[in-house]
């Protein structure tokens, strides 16, 4: 959840966050249990919440690949109107993936090439260009919640074959960029994560802060938690709570792509996606300060 003022720069930001693993109660035939639509009303109703209490004169509701990828959505989305108030608006895979990217890069100046990786639970996006002209997105049906429902590391004999199975799914559905970004910048839980374990405290800094890591680091604490049960990776300083199962997939995901990209570092930002979606709307004449979740 993210409440700022529509000045322009987003100032005032609030942002909350709630785990709800949505994307691994879709079941075989990808419907929600009624467990899952539950956390996600009850998420819902406490992130609104503190969105008004913020000042948030309007609040909108997205849902990004989990909801894409159910049969029915209309329990969810008519449970939703009925609890909350909130209209779910269903983004696509190439809507999630400008809007990531516009939140990333909006305080960048200058014309450089930047690049967008956004890790999610079912899907990871992908985009390039620079803040006035984005280039190019790609959106691949591989996430860190998806890949753990198919290739879950349990232990060190598990972390190649989910590596391999992520390489599978971009090898698969890649295409090459148009242009060579001089700048990444990672969005999404999985990135804050891997800062909170390098730096041994969760979160960000403060105002924005953006930090850096190295492929190098990325893939040596990805070998570190496949050594580790989720409990003993729960107790580590610095672990998101609720990241001890799926934050190893999550880090397979992303070295994979940084080693088929080629990219050496990058940093991450607590900006993502709903930045994105408040930066567009800024930008619009007569819209009120408001909230996207």
């Amino acid at each position: 959840m993210l409440t700022a003022d529509l000045d322009g720069q987003l100032n005032h930001p609030q942002r909350g966050r709630v785990e709800t693993r949505l994307f691994l109660s879709l079941s075989g035939i990808k419907t929600f249990s009624p467990e899952a639509v539950g956390r996600v009303l009850d998420a819902v109703r406490e992130l609104k919440g503190k969105a008004i209490a913020a000042g948030a004169e309007r609040v909108d509701l997205t849902a990004t690949s989990a909801v894409r990828d159910a049969s029915d959505v209309l329990p969810l989305s008519q449970a939703l109107l009925e609890q909350t108030g909130l209209k779910m608006q269903i983004l696509s895979g190439h809507q999630e993936a400008v809007y990531s990217f516009l939140g990333a890069v909006y305080p960048c100046g200058g014309d450089e090439p930047l690049g967008v990786i956004d890790i999610g639970g079912g899907s990871t996006e992908i985009a390039a260009g620079t803040r006035e002209a984005l280039r190019v997105t790609r959106s691949l049906q591989l996430g860190a919640s998806r890949l753990y429902a198919l290739r879950p590391i349990n232990d060190f004999s598990s972390l190649v074959p989910a590596l391999e199975g992520a390489e599978r799914v971009i090898d698969s559905t890649w295409r090459d960029l148009p242009l060579t970004p001089v700048r990444w910048l990672l969005v999404g839980g999985t990135g804050t994560a891997l800062i909170g374990l390098l730096r041994g405290r969760q979160g960000l800094p403060g105002a924005g802060g953006d930090e850096s890591f190295t492929r190098d680091e990325a893939a040596e604490i990805l070998r570190q938690l496949a050594r580790l049960s989720p409990q003993e990776r729960a107790a580590l300083p610095g672990m998101t709570p609720g990241r001890e199962n799926i934050l190893p997939t999550g880090l397979a995901v992303l070295t994979a792509l940084m080693t088929r990209l080629d990219i050496i570092s990058m940093a991450v930002t607590a900006r993502n996606n709903t930045d994105g979606y408040l930066y567009t709307l800024s930008r619009m004449q007569g819209v009120p300060s408001f909230t996207a979740m």
